[in-house]
């Protein structure tokens, strides 16, 4: 093999390897709000147990003129999300290739637009080991020709889990931090060692910011604890700001202007201001998530409009942060720190900002700022939202274990708590 045919070589494998790292892709940009929650719960995560029979929904909305060729397979990967060297069949029944059928054209929207839906699993594919998913979505049966990509999970509750939400014990953090206190029931476990098993933590859906441990604190038979005061701790942050986006004819508390006219409706949203000095108070929020909703219309899934709307945040004195970037967080950015995410600084008006195109719906989000030479998540919220030990937030927490002579580790341990709970 030439030098020019090992470079193309090696190419491939890192660009397939970048791929598989990232298994929430979205790689066509006719492609809009892409749904993937356990039945008729849009807020939670796709999760779902190895042998319950509940579902998972996914949905999304295509811009193309015309009704598209879709299909979808899944994936069996491991906790670092690359792919598991075992052959499709042994994780699934049914086919490795399946078209979606369930589609419905837009009506009333000025956005046309193509609506597909299917749920998994079904007849056709049901995973049937625990873990790591990727969902691939394709076009016309070619699986080569992706559209986009989503994560999913499957959990065989072989391990119990209990936690709670408690102050840190530094009192440096005491009033601003959470941490998160585990104990894990590993009796079902036959020759278990403390080496299988990994426990992740996400505060609300964000993904890219979960906790990891692979070292308990303690061993107590078939009890294992995590308690340590460098395990599991959270930002508090504060409750999610929100917008209602559910009318595009009647402003709502949170928007300032509405521009209907020449196409899609353009939305500005109220400015935002830094809330690290305002005193705590607390109301229900989504955490982050949205909610696809209408109040002038029956069917939101395909009735529902798209608006161009724009976020304003204005820091202190309207001067940048220096050396920091501004990111807008949430399920509508997927709560990535990207270019999708970041916020643009406006010098002319002193405000940063970010036109995003929403569906119509109830949406909740936050502001991260993060230095770019040396990133501190503790502080994400420190000079934005402020951080206070009393803030609502959910935690989703996964336990994977590797069984002897396995060749991925399964997810054998899944809980959710939230910091009220305690109240």
């Amino acid at each position: 093999m030439n030098k020019a045919l090992i470079f193309l070589w090696l190419l491939f494998m890192q660009t397939n390897l970048f791929a598989q790292f990232n298994p929430d892709q979205s790689l066509d940009s006719s492609i809009h709000t892409i749904l993937v929650h356990p039945e008729g719960r849009p807020r939670d995560l796709p999760i779902i147990g190895l042998n319950d029979p509940g579902v998972l929904t996914i949905s999304f909305d295509d811009f193309n003129f015309s009704y598209q060729n879709y299909f979808y397979s899944i994936e069996l990967v491991d906790d670092q999300w690359q792919p598991v060297p075992i052959s499709p069949f042994e994780y699934t029944t049914g086919f490795a290739q399946n078209k979606i059928n369930i589609f419905n054209v837009s009506s009333i929207a000025i956005q046309p637009y193509y609506h597909y839906q299917f749920n998994i699993p079904n007849q056709q594919c049901k995973p049937t080991k625990a873990g790591n998913y990727i969902l691939k979505v394709f076009k016309d049966g070619n699986p080569s020709n992706v559209v986009f990509t989503r994560r999913f999970y499957v959990v065989n509750s072989l391990i119990g889990v209990y936690g709670s939400v408690q102050e840190p014990f530094d009192g440096a953090i005491s009033r601003t931090h959470q941490k998160i206190q585990l104990s894990l029931d590993v009796k079902q476990l036959s020759y278990f060692q403390p080496d299988q098993i990994k426990v992740v933590v996400i505060q609300n859906h964000r993904l890219n910011d979960a906790k990891i441990i692979t070292e308990p604190s303690f061993i107590r038979g078939n009890q294992i604890e995590f308690n340590s005061d460098r395990d599991f701790i959270f930002p508090g942050g504060n409750e999610a700001r929100w917008l209602d986006l559910q009318s595009l004819r009647l402003r709502s508390d949170r928007v300032q202007q509405l521009d209907m006219q020449g196409g899609l409706t353009k939305v500005i949203v109220k400015t935002d201001f830094s809330k690290a000095q305002s005193p705590y108070f607390t109301f229900n929020d989504l955490n982050g998530a949205f909610i696809i909703s209408n109040s002038e219309s029956l069917q939101s899934e395909y009735q529902n409009d798209y608006a161009n709307v724009l976020f304003t945040y204005k820091p202190p004195n309207g001067i940048p942060y220096v050396g920091h970037k501004l990111y807008l967080i949430g399920d509508l950015t997927q709560n990535k720190l990207n270019n999708g995410s970041e916020m643009q600084f406006n010098g002319l008006k002193g405000l940063y900002e970010k036109t995003m195109l929403l569906k119509q719906g109830y949406y909740s989000y936050q502001y991260i700022l993060r230095d770019q030479e040396k990133p501190i998540p503790m502080d994400d919220f420190k000079e934005t939202e402020g951080d206070h030990w009393e803030t609502e937030n959910s935690y989703t927490i996964f336990v994977y274990y590797t069984a002897p002579g396995a060749r991925y580790p399964m997810i054998a341990g899944f809980s959710t708590i939230n910091s009220r709970q305690n109240w």
